[in-house]
């Protein structure tokens, strides 16, 4: 776990430093607060750039109020893993070299390839059961407070601010590219956040209290009837869930273990309305 952190944060800050801010792009979210700090104070000051990229300082720092709110919120081991995270985002950022040149020479090419990059690393850190800290754990809070709401309206409210500043500061074609990389980093990190997928299961069984193996396991809810095969004409109990894609990747593992003559439906990327807990 530890090791998908550092590698994940490590893929993502490499990205940004040697793909997305050699053509003078910037992120979204919390990140890209700390950039367009860094090039306001390095236009005010432009002695501090001897100390390095200050992007990454500035985005810990940025979250230490976050981190703090998170121990007593989340508990410990989030926030210790949390924690670790930032650190890592941050010291990655600050010590990766800005080369003059990127690896492309289009910046349309940059914004692809280094979206995919970076929500490929952040995905690896949000597997890892952790958060990059940031609107991550802004949206957590709020969802606590107001249950309709979601992490990807915080992210999306933070990107109208960030992106509308840079409107104020730099040329169109920068902002718009700097959107195309963040869109595609989103979409890449969606994708690859397994516990953000939904997926239905129906689970046709004989053996009994199989729907323990979903409390123990998922922790969520069961709907159950009987029914009968058509061609058997043997009765079966019917199991229907609906869990994460992370949760039903362990949880098909478990019930084939407990009845290998299960039968398991599983459809993907379904909606969902009514009480159900979204998990990090």
């Amino acid at each position: 776990m530890t090791a998908l952190i550092i590698l994940g944060s490590l893929l993502f800050s490499a990205s940004m430093n040697w793909i997305i801010l050699p053509h003078d792009l910037y992120s979204g979210g919390f990140l890209g607060i700390a950039q367009l700090l860094r090039m306001l104070l390095l236009h005010f000051f432009p002695a501090i750039q001897q100390i390095g990229d200050l992007a990454g300082i500035l985005y810990f720092l940025l979250n230490i109020p976050l981190l703090l709110i998170s121990w007593f919120r989340f508990g410990h081991f989030f926030f210790a893993k949390t924690a670790l995270c930032i650190v890592c985002y941050s010291a990655f950022l600050a010590l990766i070299p800005i080369p003059a040149e990127g690896l492309f020479d289009e910046t349309i090419a940059a914004c692809v390839i280094g979206g995919l990059v970076c929500g490929v690393g952040a995905g690896m850190t949000l597997t890892a059961g952790c958060s990059g800290g940031g609107e991550e754990i802004l949206g957590l809070l709020c969802v606590q407070k107001k249950p309709d709401f979601s992490v990807g309206r915080i992210a999306m409210i933070l990107n109208v601010f960030v992106y509308g500043i840079g409107l104020l500061l730099f040329e169109q074609d920068v902002v718009v590219y700097s959107i195309i990389f963040g869109c595609t980093t989103y979409l890449t990190l969606d994708r690859m956040h397994l516990q953000n997928v939904m997926v239905t299961m129906l689970i046709i069984t004989k053996s009994e209290a199989m729907e323990q193996l979903v409390f123990r396991y998922a922790g969520r809810g069961v709907t159950k009837w009987t029914g009968v095969g058509a061609y058997s004409n043997e009765p079966s109990d019917l199991l229907l869930t609906v869990v994460s894609k992370k949760e039903a990747l362990h949880l098909r593992k478990i019930l084939r273990e407990e009845d290998p003559n299960s039968f398991i439906i599983m459809d993907e990327d379904v909606s969902v309305a009514g009480n159900f807990q979204k998990r990090l």
